[in-house]
């Protein structure tokens, strides 16, 4: 996989889930300035990326599973390892999968079951996950510059409507509601990024993969920070922070000469093929890591078991949407437990090891 096919892979990983709910989310805390908290957590994202490259540095062309068997011994490195994969990327698939049957079973198709959604985007990624990926990274290559078109088209078309009143008072309530804010966007989904050190060794040109999650992570931040201004501008924060979908809604009111209408689904289209390369990329993690840890000939065995765990818990996960939202701020937390204090356990295990290995050597 080249750089820029993980780039793009990347950047649709991070849109993913949090393109249709973030200005919500961020607006109900930060009011009129969630998009300072965008810009906040970009600069700290450019830190951490600082920390994850540390650890991709130290693979050496193998992967993470070798480095950590390789780094804790064999026993402690599996376990660690099949902990962080069952709590963190495979508990987020489980999530996705439910994010999207929620919004495609409430806004696009009301009449359709849940399992029929479930099912019919699982096909499609087992069979993605399974041809590789060489052939995930040449589809995100291709489908990017599709996803950046219906972006464009989707959100630009709103300008003539966008009110710059909207975005005042600058800081009418300080710097706490959007450094609160913040800490909900590190959560979901930049902390995941912490996921791509899967790929260290997946890359034709594995030290790159520092500037393959910098520019994903500048590509996506501005992604959300035009989307965010410019549904702010449309509808106030006041409007959108009572809205479950508000980037969603927002297109909605297109409406120029009663015949350039209905962008809204573009934007389901967008977001759903986001959320198929999100998926991809949790599915592959989540079978080679514990193929690894098995030992396993490969992870094709266990994509359709994996897949059927989803199924069967997607609707489980939570009674409903109300939930989901109480849950923003905790689930932010919860997510800095392996996207900042797992890798920093990590290098500190390495400067540990090689300052006893200096010592023994000398």
């Amino acid at each position: 996989m080249t750089v820029r096919q993980a780039t793009m892979w990347f950047v649709m990983y991070q849109l993913g889930s949090a393109f249709l709910v973030l200005p919500s989310t961020l607006a109900t805390v930060a009011k009129q300035d969630a998009w300072l908290s965008i810009v906040i957590v970009i600069g700290l994202q450019m830190l951490m990326i600082g920390l994850y490259a540390a650890i991709a540095t130290k693979l050496n062309n193998q992967s993470l599973q070798a480095y950590m068997a390789s780094l804790l011994g064999k026993w402690l490195g599996n376990a660690v390892l099949f902990l962080f994969i069952a709590c963190y990327p495979f508990f987020i698939f489980m999530l996705v999968l439910r994010d999207l049957s929620d919004f495609l079973t409430t806004s696009v198709f009301p009449e359709t079951p849940s399992e029929a959604v479930y099912a019919l985007m699982l096909i499609a990624v087992v069979y993605i996950v399974r041809c590789g990926v060489s052939t995930i990274g040449r589809a995100a290559e291709l489908f990017f510059f599709f996803v950046l078109t219906l972006f464009v088209l989707g959100y630009f078309s709103l300008l003539p409507s966008a009110n710059l009143d909207n975005l005042k008072p600058v800081f009418e309530f300080g710097w706490k509601p959007i450094v609160q804010a913040s800490l909900t966007l590190i959560g979901f989904p930049y902390v995941e990024s912490v996921i791509f050190l899967f790929f260290g060794n997946q890359l034709d040109k594995p030290g790159k993969w520092k500037i393959a999650v910098r520019r994903a992570s500048l590509i996506s931040g501005s992604m959300f920070l035009i989307m965010t201004v410019i549904v702010i501008a449309v509808l106030n924060e006041g409007v959108i922070s009572n809205l479950t979908y508000p980037s969603y809604f927002t297109v909605r009111t297109i409406n120029i000469a009663d015949f350039y209408e209905r962008f809204e689904v573009i934007v389901a289209l967008l977001w759903y093929i986001t959320i198929f390369f999100r998926l991809s990329l949790l599915l592959y993690v989540s079978s080679t890591g514990i193929a690894t840890i098995f030992r396993l000939k490969n992870h094709y065995s266990l994509l359709i078991p994996l897949a059927l765990i989803g199924y069967s818990m997607g609707n489980a996960m939570w009674p409903n949407k109300a939930v989901v939202i109480s849950a923003f701020p905790i689930w932010a937390y919860y997510s800095m437990i392996f996207g900042i204090l797992f890798p920093l356990f990590i290098w500190l295990a390495d400067k540990v090891k090689g300052g006893f290995a200096s010592k023994t050597n000398q």
